[in-house]
Order: structure tokens, then C-alpha cells, then sequence
């Protein structure tokens, strides 16, 4: 497991958070393990980036 930090874009704003991640993991689900753990809901969420 490595940490990855995620820039996540909701109707809330801006929010970085960072998750605990295989290193197999795609952006997609570090994003939206990302997601879930901000308590961000599928229809509130913009985009999500993986920025480290």
C-alpha cells in the first residue's frame, strides 16, 4: 500500500484528499476510493485528478 494523494472538483468545491492505494490501483478507483472516504456523492462530484 502507498499513499496517493487526489484533488477531487465537487458542487461542494475543491477538496484534496489523500488514500491509502495498491500500487496496481487505476486513477479511477484511487479516485473514487478518494470519493467515498471525502463523503462525496455521485451526484455532487465533478472530476478527480491523482496528483501524487
Amino acid at each position: 500500500m502507498t499513499s496517493v494523494m487526489v484533488r477531487l472538483r465537487s458542487a461542494r468545491g475543491p477538496k484534496t484528499e489523500t488514500v491509502d492505494a495498491s500500487v496496481l490501483a487505476t486513477d479511477a478507483a484511487v479516485i473514487d476510493m478518494a470519493r467515498r472516504q471525502a463523503g462525496i456523492s455521485s451526484a455532487e462530484f465533478v472530476t478527480g485528478e491523482v496528483v501524487a
